[in-house]
């Protein structure tokens, strides 16, 4: 019976059968898993029902976060030279900070969705992703600093 999420193999509460030399060298020792035994049922039930709650309270903190954010405007700034020289880029690190200065949001920076910093002054909309299926944008205005 795992007592925590494995990925690939299955959620905290499930009864599985997996290779003897996974389960006893592996999930075992890392108290991933336990030896399915009498009253093991009651267990699983309970660990599942404790997943279920964790989710359902972290999704909802999501959405909630979701609303608050809800296209916010943040303005960054980044070093131009002459010529409309661009030094640095923003990246999601700078944008969680400007977040957090501007609007009193506390965001973890591996939320916030960037294929590559962004080196162009303008207007970005930027996507962040809060939870599985709870998304948000933000509206990041970069501007020039001199």
């Amino acid at each position: 019976m795992l007592t925590k999420d494995v990925p690939s193999v299955g959620v905290a509460g499930d009864l599985k059968n997996v290779a003897d030399g996974y389960g006893r060298n592996y999930l075992i020792p890392q108290k991933l898993a336990v030896l399915a035994g009498k009253g093991v049922e009651v267990e699983a039930k309970r660990l599942r029902e404790a997943a279920a709650k964790r989710e359902a309270k972290a999704r909802q903190e999501a959405q909630e976060l979701a609303e608050q954010i809800g296209d916010r405007t943040v303005v960054v700034r980044l070093r131009v030279g002459e010529g409309d020289k661009v030094f640095g880029a923003i990246t999601s690190e700078d944008i969680a900070k400007a977040l957090k200065q501007q609007h009193q949001v506390d965001l973890d920076r591996r939320r916030i969705e960037l294929r590559e910093p962004l080196k162009q002054l303008g207007e970005h909309r930027v996507p962040l992703r809060l939870y599985r299926d709870v998304e948000a944008h933000i509206n990041l205005i970069i501007t020039q600093d001199r």
